[in-house]
């Protein structure tokens, strides 16, 4: 239920939700966008009222730095940093 298409420096992550009480998307789906720097994204974000500050995860368990929002579609956008 996860796939990743890759092209030369693009890759997109997709990812599919069941809409359950367990994995609640109502519906929409997941977009992983991995960027080399994601501060100046995060920040352009948080300076339009997007996204809050507390959206921000540092260091995660598998090696990221991270946020991510729901578009006006219940769809996920996540932003994504390998450290």
């Amino acid at each position: 239920m996860y796939a990743v298409m890759r092209r030369e420096n693009l890759c997109i992550h997709l990812q599919w939700h069941a809409n359950t009480e367990d994995d609640p998307l109502l519906g929409g789906s997941v977009i992983k966008i991995f960027v080399r720097n994601l501060m100046p994204i995060f920040n352009e974000l948080l300076e339009r009222g997007t996204i809050k500050k507390e959206k921000l995860r540092l260091h995660t368990p598998w090696n990221t730095n991270e946020f991510g929002f729901y578009d006006l579609n219940t769809n996920a956008v996540f932003f994504v940093e390998d450290i």
